[in-house]
């Protein structure tokens, strides 16, 4: 049965192509070599698979020529190594999202299942892995130099919506509504505020209109 690599952290993948683009080569591919670059996490052990996914390194662990190719060179320079690469080893499954005329995470998440046996997780990581290596590449600029036509890239998963939040409702008093007596100087207008609901910005206010009315009167 096949497998394909499912990197835990994808932003690591990034950050492992720039040590390899500007450090020196090893003779070997091991952990240890992960370690010395900074990648010392157990998950970390899936970046050994991906480089060897895609022919960076050979079944002895050494570089190979692609690892050669993308020394100190720039970013297109990057895509038109890496986007064979991809390519090449996920042509069966671009082959069979053209079959399925979809490019629907969860229909390719289906097909990883059904190639490699994995766990649902598993293979969300498979997708993610390659959705993170395409973004890294270029295919479709690497398929139009060759008068090809460039493999569908798999949609993002879709999230689900953000919960609306709930507004809470305003209080409420139980007392009677105002009330308006229409007198011949005026309008009177009698309110009732709760307790918890007077701030002292309404309370110097309440006593400014009592000065006014005693003043007055």
């Amino acid at each position: 049965m096949i497998t394909f690599p499912a990197v835990r952290d994808p932003g690591s993948i990034e950050l492992l192509f720039r040590n390899i683009r500007t450090h020196d080569k090893p003779d070997k591919i091991t952990t240890d070599y992960l370690a010395s670059i900074g990648f010392r996490r157990q998950p970390d052990v899936k970046l050994l698979e991906l480089l060897f996914f895609l022919g960076f390194i050979d079944n002895n662990l050494s570089p190979t020529d692609q690892w050669n190719a993308v020394k100190e060179v720039s970013d297109g320079q990057f895509k038109s190594v890496l986007s064979p690469a991809i390519h090449k080893a996920y042509l069966k499954v671009f082959q069979y999202q053209s079959e399925q005329q979809s490019t629907d995470s969860k229909v390719l998440m289906a097909f990883f299942k059904k190639e490699t046996g994995v766990s649902d997780t598993e293979s969300a990581y498979m997708v993610m892995t390659l959705q993170v290596l395409l973004d890294l590449a270029d295919l479709q600029a690497t398929a139009a130099e060759k008068g090809e036509e460039a493999p569908a890239v798999p949609a993002p998963a879709e999230k689900e919506p953000a919960p609306v939040p709930q507004t809470a409702l305003p209080f409420v008093s139980d007392e009677p509504a105002p009330g308006i007596d229409e007198l011949a100087s005026g309008v009177s207008l009698n309110i009732t505020i709760p307790a918890e609901a007077m701030d002292s910005e309404l309370r110097e206010l309440i006593k400014s209109l009592l000065r006014k009315t005693l003043q007055d009167n």
